[in-house]
């Protein structure tokens, strides 16, 4: 069966972001403060449900062994419809390599290896969920000092946006979206 017509074969529904979050660790700074910002969010749809190992078993024997998502972030000051960015992550790369696993605890022959985008040692899912949640599931920190906004009230807003290329049993596919307006102090 041709690659073509294996990705036909499949009906995926439509990949979004989700469960968008930004938070700060306070709501009022001092101007000689620094700002912790957490940005966190999850791609759901289309994208998470193909990321499961009787997916990755075809993908594997048509030689497609290698998802590569790259996604960015930013922060910034929001003024209306206008956002100011702050700080920002342009590119990152965050990659699941499938493998021929002989882990007899694992329950499936073919398993996925998470190589983060900071460049720390892959990792090993330990269940399906887990896997799911390692390469789809995202959290930045972001340091930001208060003398960079200047005294007063600010509402920060975080963006993102992910995209990733086509594979054996997915179309090549973006998502962006931006978070809820985060309204912190700074005297």
């Amino acid at each position: 069966m041709s690659l073509k017509n294996r990705r036909d074969e499949y009906s995926w529904p439509k990949t979004r972001i989700g469960d968008v979050q930004l938070m700060t660790d306070r709501k009022t700074y001092a101007v000689g403060d620094t700002i912790t910002a957490r940005l966190r969010f999850r791609i759901v749809g289309g994208l998470r449900e193909a990321f499961h190992p009787d997916v990755w078993t075809l993908s594997y024997e048509d030689f497609d062994k290698v998802l590569r998502l790259t996604f960015g972030t930013y922060i910034g000051v929001s003024r209306g419809f206008l956002t100011r960015r702050i700080v920002e992550v342009k590119k990152e790369v965050r990659k699941a390599s499938f493998y021929w696993s002989r882990d007899s605890e694992i329950p499936y022959r073919i398993w996925a290896m998470i190589v983060p985008e900071d460049g720390g040692p892959p990792q090993i899912p330990s269940n399906v969920e887990d896997a799911k949640a390692k390469m789809l599931d995202i959290t930045k920190t972001f340091e930001i000092p208060a003398s960079r906004l200047g005294p007063g009230r600010h509402r920060l807003a975080g963006e993102m946006h992910a995209a990733w290329g086509r594979r054996s049993f997915i179309e090549k596919g973006s998502v962006s979206s931006k978070s809820k307006s985060c309204v912190i102090e700074v005297a």
